[in-house]
């Protein structure tokens, strides 16, 4: 008796773990193409990570941690680009990682904030919501870190909303990628991580 109580729980278990493994599946799918569709040189693409989807509360929801993470994003990037051109005043132009954070930048403002002027309130269960982390060349021929978030629909077949947060590291000066003038400045640059941790 107690084997036939635990056989319904055991086909449910398996039922539940076959889902999950296809959803996971799905999204991956998704979410690869749309990057390979996306990026300007999609044969240079290398996805570091796919994290574990998220179930998401509206387009517009995030949660505190996910707003103080953006914002920490955004202040990184604002203060690498501040160092690389001594605060906009002595941009250079052939600076392929300057002008590579600045493109995502700008992309980086246009899709986060654009969507975050709407009610940001909980609402209810919309989808599901994923990063992904990847490594791309830009068309400035400059390889870039970064991570997209990623909105997708409840049965992960469209992506409703995306936007790339670059990833960058302040600790260090990277003195390969500055040219000979900002060398002698010996202003501090900061640099695009490659590498592949999480």
């Amino acid at each position: 008796m107690k084997i036939t109580k635990f056989i319904p729980l055991a086909m449910l278990s398996v039922v539940l773990l076959a889902s999950c493994q296809s959803r996971e599946s799905k999204i991956n799918k998704l979410v690869t193409s749309h990057l390979e569709q996306s990026l300007e040189n999609p044969e240079n693409l290398k996805v570091l990570e796919i994290a574990e989807p998220d179930s998401a509360f509206g387009l517009n929801y995030f949660t505190k941690q996910e707003q103080a993470y953006m914002l920490g994003t955004v202040t990184n990037v604002t203060k690498v680009l501040m160092e690389r051109t001594a605060y906009m005043t002595k941009p250079d132009l052939d600076d392929a990682y300057t002008m590579t954070l600045a493109d995502l930048e700008m992309r980086m403002s246009t899709g986060l904030f654009s969507g975050m002027l709407g009610d940001c309130k909980k609402g209810a269960w919309s989808g599901w919501k994923v990063r992904v982390t990847y490594t791309c060349k830009s068309k400035y021929g400059c390889m870039y870190k970064a991570q997209r978030w990623y909105f997708l629909d409840k049965d992960c077949q469209t992506v409703i909303r995306s936007f790339d947060l670059p990833i960058v590291s302040t600790d260090k000066a990277d003195k390969t990628t500055k040219s000979a003038a900002k060398k002698k400045q010996g202003n501090a640059a900061s640099r695009i991580m490659l590498s592949t941790g999480k």
